[in-house]
């Protein structure tokens, strides 16, 4: 868990916002925090119902070019369905590294995100894993709010960890 914390920070510190280089445009680098629900799917829906999902991000996109590199932080926590003999909650920690790429030319960003990083799961020990989704990304004064939604797929030895946050964040 340690080496996990330890690979967050550097994946932060290396993304570290820079001032803003396009005009009219997002920022090259930024900070940003979310929040959501997360649904179980495939077998983790057998015993667990949805949960929450926290994520801490940073990112980076040269001015001018459509593709970006985001660092995240992500936690996940699934409660456990009643009823279910020997279901127990369950949680996800996880450093990722994600390729975005941004759809230009709009007054709102779409774009779509996929990548691969480590997650540490309850009582499944920590595994590669991959994500992919969707997001759209709304400028405000001073910020830029963010939603989207990813499909996470961790390699688990046993039954498989599969699940679908939706997201709604901020990024500074």
């Amino acid at each position: 868990m340690n080496r996990l914390a330890t690979a967050a920070a550097l994946v932060l510190l290396a993304a570290a916002p820079v001032p803003a280089l396009a005009q009219g445009g997002l920022s090259a680098g930024h900070l940003g925090a979310g929040f959501g629900v997360s649904f179980p799917t495939g077998s983790l829906s057998d015993r667990h119902s949805s949960g929450f999902n926290l994520t801490g991000t940073a990112e980076y996109q040269a001015p001018g070019q459509p593709m970006g590199v985001r660092g995240e932080i992500f936690y996940e926590h699934f409660s456990a369905k009643t009823g279910v003999a020997g279901a127990r909650s369950a949680q996800t920690t996880a450093a990722l590294v994600s390729a975005v790429y941004n759809v230009e030319g709009t007054s709102v960003h779409p774009y779509f995100i996929g990548g691969m990083g480590i997650y540490s799961v309850t009582g499944g020990g920590t595994h590669p894993g991959f994500s992919g989704g969707v997001g759209i990304r709304i400028p405000l004064t001073g910020m830029t709010a963010y939603f989207e939604a990813r499909l996470h797929k961790v390699l688990t030895d046993g039954s498989s960890y599969l699940s679908l946050p939706v997201t709604f964040g901020l990024s500074f």
